[in-house]
């Protein structure tokens, strides 16, 4: 028997299979410590205790169940949104939890061998929350200087237009006093700009702490991509928090299509051998690679003899760098393994 279970932020719903693929039981629980205790029940009344759980966005909402379930010896196995499709559109129009549970559970049926461990390790969901964050706080720090910007330029543009970065903590020190005239419009731009200006201190504060922390945690755990050109601590940390545990992938090239370095066919009989650039997968990876490449096709002589031949070949500037990127993606894959053995648990 399988089961397959659709979360959500209020509330859970499960679906209970047998060898076939009939099922045999349904349930929708709260997303609460009352509501794992209700399904855990359910298990047991149904001889489900050792079934296979199959769980959609474990990550996300389901992260109190996984736990949970984890700590009473459940099999909890993580099902991707994109495998449930072809499930999905089996059962016609419509669309309902229960069903999308039944969808989940048939994938779990068919493909259990290929489904990784939901629950990733404490180290691994430390460092993503840490980068998430930090990379919102990048990005909200974006935004804040230009809106400032935007301000600035319309009372004076050609104040704004002589400071480069206005991030740098000289300029924001002149910025949270700056004032242009007695209008209520110019009292009103010189407002916001010091407000805005104030906002990019405390961002910068807070991505500064949190490039300490997660420095000092790849210090504690060991950096599997100290020694490679272009892996600074940043992008070390977004590589392991996105990889996750790679031993759940069954070799390099899965963990390379995980990435979206590897070319897809598109060909058909006498263009057979045509492929396609691959715009799906995991794309803070695929930035991560493209970031090491472009630094090492600048430093590493390696990279350099690569891209020359792949160059030599035919291929153009473009296209050398993205073999370059699938190349690493091997490295990376083979750097991670080793690491986890080490660091991670079994």
């Amino acid at each position: 028997m399988v089961v397959g279970i659709d979360v959500h932020k209020r509330s859970h719903a499960a679906a209970l299979l047998d060898g076939n693929g009939v099922v045999l039981a349904a349930l929708t629980i709260p997303n609460s410590l009352v509501g794992v205790e209700r399904l855990l029940g359910w298990l047991n009344e149904h001889d489900a205790r050792e079934a296979a759980i199959g769980i959609e966005n474990a990550a996300g909402y389901g992260r109190l169940l996984c736990a949970a379930l984890a700590a009473a010896g459940c099999e909890i196995l993580n099902v991707p949104a994109w495998r449930t499709h072809r499930d999905r559109h089996e059962q016609g129009r419509g669309k309902s939890d229960p069903g999308d549970a039944v969808a989940i559970a048939h994938v779990v049926l068919r493909k259990r061998e290929q489904l990784g461990p939901a629950l990733e390790p404490e180290l691994i969901r430390a460092l993503a929350l840490l980068e998430g964050l930090r990379r919102q706080s990048v990005y909200d720090r974006t935004q804040a200087i230009q809106r400032l910007r935007a301000i600035w330029t319309q009372v004076d543009p050609e104040g704004e237009a002589r400071v480069i970065h206005c991030q740098r903590q000289r300029e924001l020190r002149k910025l949270t006093r700056i004032a242009f005239g007695a209008g209520i419009a110019e009292q009103a731009a010189a407002r916001c700009i010091r407000e805005l200006a104030r906002e990019i201190e405390r961002l910068n504060d807070r991505i500064a702490a949190l490039e300490h922390e997660l420095e000092q945690l790849l210090r504690e755990c060991g950096n599997p991509f100290a020694d490679l050109a272009g892996a600074g601590a940043t992008v070390a940390v977004a590589l392991i928090a996105h990889s996750g545990d790679v031993r759940r992938f069954k070799d390099k090239g899965a963990y390379a299509r995980f990435c979206g370095v590897a070319p897809i066919r598109c060909g058909s009989g006498r263009t057979a051998d045509h492929h396609r650039l691959d715009r799906g997968g995991n794309r803070q990876l695929n930035a991560a690679l493209h970031r090491i490449a472009v630094v090492q096709a600048r430093v590493d002589p390696r990279a350099q003899a690569f891209l020359a031949r792949k160059r030599a070949e035919g291929k153009t500037a473009r296209e050398a760098r993205r073999a370059l990127k699938r190349h690493l993606a091997n490295v990376v894959y083979r750097r991670l393994h080793a690491w986890a053995e080490i660091a991670l648990p079994a």
